[in-house]
């Protein structure tokens, strides 16, 4: 039970069902367009060099709601960022957030897989890029899901570079954290990473960063994203056996987002019978609390999952694996009951209990608004901000969360919003529409009778 509903358990009155229908809920298998998760394609840009936005349109996949911006800067690998550079960022950005698209940014000094050609040679010019980037990146916090990487490595993917060192690791952190503050969320490639940046443990920052892996299901270690010794041998700071490393991957993930790319194999390992299986593969997927995940980037592992069907009955039954996978990728949210309540001290006031259902792969990692719209007793509408009981957040995939909203008492259909509040995009939930009278984005929670 959670603390909310504890702390309102004392103060409740008896049930008014001949007062209060409730609506009836169904789990919907559409799919759901909802804010920063799902299927992404990269977009790239080479600061420096003269291009335009005009054609990008048509490069944009409507059911898209991420999009994913590799940056290169490595014609700025021996200077900072020039004015044409700031210029050409704000555009690129400004496009994104005018198609409503949520960002994924990793700005990057190679594209080819040869960084040590192209990284600067001395680490204070990379710290002067991130303190330009800093600024910018806060202008548009509301659109920026996740800033991936230090600028370093094979096509930013913290590898093969001369900056890898903890201590070099560090201090490029605590630059990109402090430019960052609360603007998006940070993450990097290795868990290992997280484990040298904050080596005694939790931290008020570790909060903020997250993982990247570019190699989901292409081989146990996920191509070296994980070791091969046990933690009890190996350092805090170095990379740990798989299931060691899912098992920490899980909990870490499960309060900050995991994404990136998942590579086919037909090599025979350990994970031959995951990738056999779509139910196999969609538990190993929400074990890792996947948020977002490439949709182009392997065509062996999209083909794969369309020749796979989901056979469990329910609203899922007969979805090939690229369709249920993407439903599921992220939040999603089945409300699943109601129930009506006034306080016995008050009788103008009440307390609805909404009972939400995650079943996607991880949290919501954003803030929400949510809105109650009814009418008041002379007929007229009403839309109460109940923003403060409810936060979508909190509902932990696999979980039911139940929201005790206590309102004003309303009357006549009851109605439920909910948005991110920093875009305004509206969260959809996971159920069938069951009012003709909703609107965008609303879902009716019942009728209260006078």
């Amino acid at each position: 039970m959670s603390e909310s509903k504890k702390s309102i358990i004392p103060r409740i009155g008896k049930l008014f069902d001949k007062d209060f229908i409730p609506a009836k809920f169904v789990e919907t298998g559409d799919e759901i367009i909802n804010p920063d998760r799902g299927w992404y394609q990269i977009h790239t840009f080479k600061l420096g060099d003269d291009f335009t936005m005009k054609d990008r349109e048509y490069t944009l996949n409507s059911t898209d709601t991420l999009a994913f911006l590799l940056i290169d800067i490595s014609k700025y690998r021996t200077m900072p960022l020039d004015e044409l550079a700031v210029s050409q960022l704000r555009m690129i950005f400004n496009f994104f957030r005018d198609y409503r698209l949520d960002m994924i940014v990793r700005v990057v000094y190679d594209t080819v897989g040869r960084c040590m050609e192209t990284e600067p040679d001395d680490e204070s010019v990379i710290t002067g890029h991130m303190n330009t980037l800093g600024p910018i990146l806060k202008e548009y916090s509301g659109e920026i899901y996740v800033y991936q990487g230090l600028l370093i490595g094979n096509w930013g993917e913290m590898h093969s570079s001369k900056f890898l060192s903890p201590n070099r690791l560090k201090r490029l952190a605590d630059v990109i954290l402090e430019e960052l503050k609360d603007t998006a969320y940070l993450a990097v490639r290795r868990p290992a990473y997280v484990r040298i940046l904050f080596p005694e443990g939790e931290d008020v920052r570790q909060c903020r960063v997250g993982l990247f892996d570019d190699a989901i299901l292409a081989s146990p270690t996920h191509m070296g994203t994980f070791g091969s010794q046990s933690k009890k041998l190996a350092r805090r700071e170095q990379s740990w056996q798989p299931d060691e490393e899912m098992e920490y991957v899980s909990e870490l993930c499960d309060r900050v987002p995991y994404g990136g790319e998942a590579l086919w194999s037909d090599e025979l390992d350990e994970l031959t019978t995951v990738r056999d299986s779509l139910n196999k593969i969609s538990d190993y997927m929400k074990n890792l609390h996947l948020s977002y995940l490439n949709r182009v980037h392997d065509m062996r592992f999209i083909d794969k999952l369309k020749t796979m069907v989901w056979a469990t009955k329910g609203p899922y039954f007969g979805l090939d694996g690229y369709e249920y996978i993407g439903r599921h990728l992220g939040y999603r949210l089945v409300i699943r009951k109601t129930e009506y309540k006034l306080l016995p001290d008050d009788p103008d006031n009440c307390v609805l209990s909404i009972y939400i259902e995650n079943v996607g792969y991880s949290r919501a990692f954003f803030k929400s608004c949510s809105e109650i719209r009814g009418k008041d007793k002379d007929g007229q509408e009403v839309k109460l901000d109940v923003s403060e009981w409810m936060q979508i957040n909190l509902v932990a995939s696999g979980e039911t969360h139940v929201f005790n909203v206590h309102m004003p008492k309303l009357y006549g259909p009851i109605y439920l919003y909910i948005y991110k509040e920093s875009t305004k995009r509206a969260v959809y939930p996971a159920n069938v529409r069951n009012d003709d009278n909703c609107r965008d984005g609303e879902i009716l929670l019942g009728e209260i009778r006078k």
